[in-house]
């Protein structure tokens, strides 16, 4: 008896989840959620989604997300490829190339969209059929404002289904009477606002979130990163303005590479990136916290670490005596400097050869003195047109001479 209840129950909770992959036309029936590439639900558009209109042949809908982050990539589903829609267009047509052609007209702000594509090949947020997706990926920006980027999205029938009848390959929808005509559109708007993660006073956010910063005006601004990874304090006047403050711990495999691989070297980094400038009265306090944990295999000790600033053509110098390494005088332990503004930072155990070769000055080549090899010049008569005109000037400037000499007298 208990089998057959828990068959009943798995078979009611199957038939459930698979009632939202066989969604309707009504927008409030779409999946309500976005996904990553990981068939999680993402963080980086809101969820539920906001739908508007009718997503069917001849019709319209909208879809509203505020906000979208940066440089993310979400997947929009559009439903089962076995959905059915009321025009009768069965979604394994619709996304068929062969019956009707996608494209995305870009307007408003269309260059923070880097691409919209389907995708009908996942089964993403635990539906048990393939379904179709909008793969939505935007691109970065380090702006402090948000930006609205709209555009139009369409699936124009290339041929009335029935144009298929005769072929091998035939539409699910059917080809026996007209189900769509060519020029047919299925038509979906969207309407982005893209913006970064706003951060504030006292706020933590994760390392690698895209995050900018407004600070408490005429007050002390404190932001520490991830968990006590870095911290900046600061004192903001009252026009202090928003500041784009991405921490980003990623290994930099050049850098390895150049620097540290020769001498078997141990590197963490700092990449700060936006705008490096901090709107405070006065040199703020940077602290580089311990990259390492306690239980590692391995902890150098952090004062005999070197810290060192990779410059814009991708060059090391040596920062470490401008870093006064502390365990509780800044808000984490750390090394601590004073600056107006952020840059990018290798944490090194083990000092770095970062001398810039001189590049090297050949000495100019030996002009040959040519000779006449014993032979006698041919006289081209330059030399005596060259005298002549000698002879000429000199008799010139006499008589003017003269001349001069004359009237004085």
């Amino acid at each position: 008896m208990k089998k057959i209840l828990a068959l009943v129950l798995a078979l009611a909770t199957v038939l459930s989840l698979s009632a939202v992959a066989f969604a309707a036309t009504n927008p409030g029936d779409f999946f309500d959620y976005a996904y990553d590439s990981d068939g999680e639900k993402t963080t980086d558009v809101p969820n539920p989604l906001k739908w508007e209109g009718t997503f069917d042949l001849k019709n319209s809908a909208t879809i509203i997300l505020d906000p979208a982050i940066p440089a993310s990539t979400f997947y929009i589903p559009l439903g089962s490829m076995t959905r059915t829609f009321t025009s009768g267009v069965e979604m394994e047509d619709l996304v068929n190339s062969d019956y009707f052609k996608f494209n995305v007209d870009k307007k408003d702000n269309g260059k923070l969209v880097s691409k919209i594509t389907v995708e009908t090949d996942k089964t993403l947020g635990g539906t048990f059929e393939r379904s179709a997706f909008l793969k939505v990926t935007l691109n970065d920006t380090m702006d402090t404002d948000e930006n609205k980027t709209s555009g139009t999205i369409t699936f124009k029938a290339k041929n009335d289904n029935t144009y298929y009848a005769s072929k091998s390959d035939k539409p699910v929808s059917g080809t026996g009477s007209t189900i769509w005509e060519k020029d047919d559109k299925f038509t979906l708007k969207y309407t982005l606002w893209v913006s970064n993660v706003k951060v504030g006073n006292d706020d933590n956010p994760d390392v690698g979130d895209r995050v900018y910063m407004d600070p408490d005006k005429n007050d002390t601004n404190t932001l520490i990163w991830g968990d006590d990874r870095a911290a900046l304090k600061f004192e903001a006047d009252d026009d202090a303005r928003k500041f784009y403050c991405r921490l980003s711990t990623s290994n930099m495999s050049d850098i390895y590479a150049e620097y540290g691989d020769p001498v078997d070297a141990d590197l963490w980094f700092y990449n700060f990136t936006g705008n490096k400038t901090i709107p405070a009265t006065s040199k703020a306090t940077l602290t580089l916290g311990i990259p390492w944990e306690d239980d590692d295999d391995y902890t150098p000790d952090p004062e005999n670490c070197f810290i060192y600033e990779l410059d814009a053509d991708g060059y090391l110098t040596d920062v470490t005596s401008k870093f006064t390494y502390s365990e509780d005088d800044e808000e984490i332990p750390g090394w601590s400097m004073r600056t107006r503004q952020l840059g990018t930072y290798i944490v090194s155990d083990t000092e770095l050869d970062v001398t810039v070769d001189e590049p090297e000055t050949s000495e100019p080549a030996d002009v040959e003195t040519p000779t006449n090899n014993g032979k006698d010049i041919p006289n081209t008569g330059s030399s005596d047109m060259v005298n002549v005109a000698l002879v000429a000037a000199v008799v010139s400037l006499a008589a003017a001479g003269a001349v001069a000499f004359r009237k004085v007298k």
